[in-house]
């Protein structure tokens, strides 16, 4: 059995919030998660509620999408009154070819009402294309729960474990064949504790499932030819 080496990456780096978050008031919570681990040392980002967390997940794992930057603003707009608003963005989500999106998290018994759409609209209208080059509104209504299981997943298992994820590695590069992750592991040597390391070359495309949502020691998988 091969030791059990997590690659610590250092300190996280501290959170790119434009704005300071409140730390204590009545109906409000305050959190912070890092990501990024897996490519050197993390990065802070910090939310405000149960959905703004779901759905930084949600940008952080989506495949495409290569930064996540919390509280970006000020954005000024004009509201409907002619007064002079400022608004901060909850997320801008950065995708490889360089599209960045302007994201607005409410729930949606508020993000239905006429008045915040149309806000909301006037918000976009002057973030784009200087701040970002779209804005969209996320509800829990926007959150795929089976990719939420997975990427949940995936968060838990962003640490590099080295030797796990060579001995992994050299098996799916030979190419494997449909196969349960469980056999996968016991063929690498590496048995159960590997978990994580299947998890990653998931994430990163090397390995394939045939089923979408959690994934578990049963699931069935196979390689890509990605490397």
């Amino acid at each position: 059995m091969l030791a059990y080496p997590w690659a610590y990456p250092g300190p996280p780096r501290p959170s790119r919030a434009a704005r300071t978050l409140p730390r204590k008031s009545r109906n409000h919570f305050l959190g912070q998660l890092t990501f990024g681990e897996e490519r050197g040392q993390g990065q802070c980002l910090v939310f405000e509620s149960m959905l703004e967390y779901n759905t930084a997940l949600q940008l952080i794992y989506r495949p495409g999408v290569v930064d996540v930057i919390d509280q970006q603003g000020p954005v000024v707009f004009a509201k409907a009154s002619g007064k002079r608003g400022t608004h901060y963005l909850d997320y801008v989500a950065v995708e490889r070819a360089g599209r960045r999106t302007g994201v607005v998290v409410k729930p949606a018994y508020h993000a239905m009402r006429p008045a915040f759409r149309l806000e909301v609209a006037r918000i976009a209208a002057a973030a784009t294309p200087s701040v970002v080059d779209r804005v969209v509104i996320v509800t829990e209504r926007s959150i795929d729960r089976q990719r939420l299981a997975r990427y949940s997943q995936f968060h838990a298992a962003r640490f590099a474990q080295p030797e796990y994820d060579a001995a992994l590695e050299q098996v799916v590069d030979r190419g494997v064949d449909p196969v349960s992750i469980r056999d996968l592991l016991l063929r690498t040597g590496v048995g159960p504790a590997g978990f994580h390391a299947a998890l990653r070359s998931i994430r990163y495309g090397r390995l394939q499932t045939i089923e979408p949502g959690l994934v578990k020691m049963s699931s069935i998988v196979h390689s890509t030819g990605l490397r």
